[in-house]
């Protein structure tokens, strides 16, 4: 199962389950300072980005989440996970920041999400092909997505593994963020 699939599908589940039980929750107004000590200020590397960018999930802050986040972002999915995630009527094969926030804040602020534990691994950094100016950064991670809780005592949820090309580039005040992710893991 990938990555962006697993999500929506944690997500869902999630949703149901809360609505079954007819529990209600509203996200934290303030979900964290993203400007911490933790977290890099300036991000003029992709490594200080992919720092911030576990970081965000391991906080499950919402606000450093999407501060890793071009203001051009765009997650493309798979053939197989295309579906219409606007309600425009149209099949989508990626989403925006939008779509991103609204799929990732639900899970940070879920109750059910109790652990949300990401790993990325590799090395892999290259001057994207597409960018004449060399700015665009290309990286290849394999990633490792745990979203669990404990139900009753026993440790319930939902476990991911695949592959995924992050394009990243410096914004206007020259901190990088991912422009561009593609998810290259098998179902």
């Amino acid at each position: 199962m990938n990555f962006r699939y697993s999500k929506a599908l944690i997500i869902t589940i999630m949703s149901l389950t809360l609505a079954g039980s007819a529990c209600l929750f509203s996200p934290d107004p303030d979900p964290g300072d993203p400007s911490g000590d933790d977290y890099h200020s300036p991000v003029d590397t992709p490594a200080k980005l992919m720092d911030n960018f576990l970081l965000s999930y391991q906080t499950k802050n919402i606000n450093a989440y999407m501060e890793c986040l071009h203001e051009e972002f765009e997650f493309v999915l798979l053939e197989t996970d295309w579906e219409d995630y606007t309600g425009n009527g149209e099949i989508d094969e990626s989403w925006g920041r939008d779509i991103e926030e609204d799929m990732t804040g639900s899970m940070f602020s879920s109750p059910q999400a109790e652990i949300v534990d990401l790993s990325l691994n590799g090395t892999t950094e290259t001057v994207w092909y597409g960018d004449v100016t060399g700015a665009t950064i290309q990286l290849v991670k394999s990633f490792d997505l745990k979203v669990y809780w404990y139900d009753g005592g026993e440790q319930d949820g939902f476990h991911a593994l695949g592959d995924a090309v992050f394009l990243v580039k410096p914004n206007e005040d020259g901190d990088y963020q991912i422009w561009r992710w593609t998810d290259l893991s098998e179902t």
